[in-house]
């Protein structure tokens, strides 16, 4: 079921967007795919495993390397947001004025444990939170962001998604030299 907040709030980011494409974790009912097929003719259904990480691989996959290379910026953003509450124009010009290489709206911050049991620090690092991520031309063409996307492991439950992806994109990529920074810190 797609509840009227997703429509409100792919309908505010098609204002700021050129393409859209809504990949669905599970079947649809009829009435929720055509209210997607209002905002996007490129609706994915797909089975329901991978959390969020997988249904982002699908997207990116569904484009393949080449075609996503003539994007300024891809942005993956899940259903456990709602919003806006401000036009996002607002959020892409501010953010469209930083030097960075890839965003977020939100942050997470350091952690001195690891309650996933995933990370290869002895904490967990602060990283932007995976439900809206914005990475520029400079990332996503980049072969390490390639790599990271064709290989990243299984993601069986919301430990390895958290785990295995969230929590350590953020400082794999700082530390590869890529800026990053969040709208709301």
């Amino acid at each position: 079921i797609v509840d009227d907040y997703i429509i409100y709030m792919l309908n505010a980011l098609r204002q700021n967007a050129s393409e859209i494409v809504a990949v669905v974790n599970g079947t649809l009912e009829n009435k929720s795919k055509d209210k997607l097929l209002s905002i996007t003719n490129n609706v994915i259904e797909r089975e329901n495993k991978g959390f969020d990480v997988w249904a982002y691989k699908t997207a990116l996959d569904s484009y393949g390397w080449h075609k996503l290379e003539q994007f300024d910026e891809i942005v993956l953003f899940n259903a456990t947001i709602m919003g806006p509450v401000y036009p996002f124009s607002e959020m892409f010009e501010a953010m469209s004025k930083r030097d960075l290489d890839f965003w977020g709206i939100t942050k997470f911050h350091r952690v001195e444990h690891d309650p996933f049991g995933h990370s290869p620090y002895p904490y967990l690092p602060e990283h932007i939170q995976s439900h809206f991520h914005a990475y520029r031309k400079s990332v996503h063409t980049s072969q390490a962001f390639r790599d990271y996307w064709d290989s990243i492991p299984p993601i069986n439950d919301y430990y390895d998604s958290v785990g295995l992806h969230e929590s350590l994109f953020t400082k794999r990529f700082a530390d590869k030299g890529f800026k990053w920074d969040v709208y709301v810190d």
